[in-house]
């Protein structure tokens, strides 16, 4: 068998047949020849004119045992009326690459894998050079028809740097995917997610937030007949804080740790926070002597459970009785830390009351950011946000 006949059938690059193959220092290096005659714009992709000239142009392929791969091939250099002068089309590789599309999709697949230093590593790329292949083949692959048809979205912030540097991330409750991110955490940055969606905003009937006031103001702004629903983790998670505050107020009663009752009070935190089914044994013990040496801390903790209550409830539609029966409760509680929240709950009761209703919270979505801080602690750090948005999408949007 002839060696070109070989590599023809081990590389299987389309639209190319090869011509020569030939060793050296930088590895094997593969000349092949377009099967095409037509001349394409290797820009835009529409038939080109007049040739101006030929180049030699190389990319780098998979590797061969230890040895790099190469090919090479001399390309038309065609005037385009759209783009003007360019190199034509090659259908192994993407326009602008130096790596063949085959050699950029083990690149991505390991992305989902490994950090970037570690494929930088394996692969003799660099690290730089990962990044460009992710982007690329995010572009090339990602599902343009993802922001069509929304009806209930997500969304939340995530930090990804030092420094107050947050990324907001919106996610289809349906697809249960991330569909768009973006650096910020304002109302003007959910605000771009709308101006990309033009009237295609309009199908959405639901979006699940916490309580931000510059994410509820963009959602007001853009889609006021949508209804908008409150995380119960973020709800629970103040009834939590106030708790907690009633016991560092009776904690600073006691002389803080310097008195036995003082040091007791401290060590209750975790029975206080924890909902009774999570607690250990020495946990619900210590619960049962709040409930016998300490009221006060003990009603902070009932109050905290009535609230979670709320999202437990046999029949939904009795949800609106109840949490009017907490905000009473807690309003004559003499809980400075508990009226601060039933007058922070009272304004947000009818976003509590649609997430009951619709069943929608932001749990995937906190998922999916744990994931995404996965990713950005493995690569060790991002000089922009860029970068780390092409492997959110390359790994959290079904690519």
């Amino acid at each position: 068998m002839r060696v070109t006949t070989a590599f023809n059938r081990l590389l299987v690059l389309p639209g190319a047949s090869v011509t020569d193959v030939s060793f050296s220092p930088e590895g094997v290096i593969v000349t092949v020849r377009l099967r095409r005659r037509c001349r394409v714009c290797g820009e835009c992709g529409q038939l080109a004119g007049h040739v101006h000239g030929r180049r030699l142009k190389r990319w780098r392929h998979l590797d061969l045992g230890a040895a790099r791969c190469l090919v090479e091939c001399e390309l038309r250099r065609v005037w385009c009326p759209d783009c003007g002068v360019r190199l034509e089309a090659v259908p192994w590789a993407r326009p602008g690459a130096r790596h063949t599309r085959d050699f950029e999709a083990l690149v991505a697949w390991l992305a989902h894998q490994m950090a970037k230093t570690s494929i930088a590593r394996l692969l003799r790329i660099g690290w730089d050079t990962v990044g460009n292949i992710i982007e690329r083949v995010v572009v090339d692959r990602v599902d343009h028809a993802r922001l069509d048809g929304l009806l209930a979205i997500g969304v939340d912030e995530i930090s990804y740097r030092r420094g107050q540097r947050y990324l907001t991330t919106v996610v289809d409750h349906q697809a249960q995917r991330i569909v768009w991110c973006s650096p910020g955490r304002n109302a003007q940055t959910l605000q771009q997610f709308f101006d990309l969606l033009g009237d295609r905003k309009h199908s959405i009937q639901a979006v699940s937030i916490d309580m931000s006031g510059g994410y509820q103001q963009a959602i007001q702004t853009a889609i006021p007949d949508a209804e908008i629903c409150f995380d119960p983790f973020h709800v629970i998670r103040l009834a939590q804080r106030a708790t907690d505050q009633v016991r560092r107020d009776e904690w600073n009663l006691h002389d803080r740790s310097r008195t036995k009752a003082g040091k007791w009070i401290k060590g209750t935190r975790w029975s206080l926070l924890k909902s009774p089914e999570k607690q250990t044994i020495d946990q619900l013990a210590k619960l049962g002597e709040v409930q016998q040496a300490n009221k006060p801390l003990y009603r902070a903790f009932l109050l905290k459970e009535e609230l979670r209550l709320l999202y437990h409830l046999d029949d939904p539609a009795l949800a609106a009785e109840h949490l009017d029966a907490w905000l009473t409760w807690a309003s004559r509680s003499r809980f400075e830390p508990f009226v601060k929240l039933a007058r922070t709950i009272r304004r947000h009761r009818a976003g509590i009351l649609n997430a009951i209703r619709l069943g929608l919270d932001n749990g995937r979505l906190e998922g999916l950011n744990n994931r995404i801080r996965l990713i950005s602690h493995r690569s060790y750090g991002f000089h922009s946000p860029s970068p780390l948005i092409a492997l959110i999408y390359l790994c959290c949007s079904a690519i």
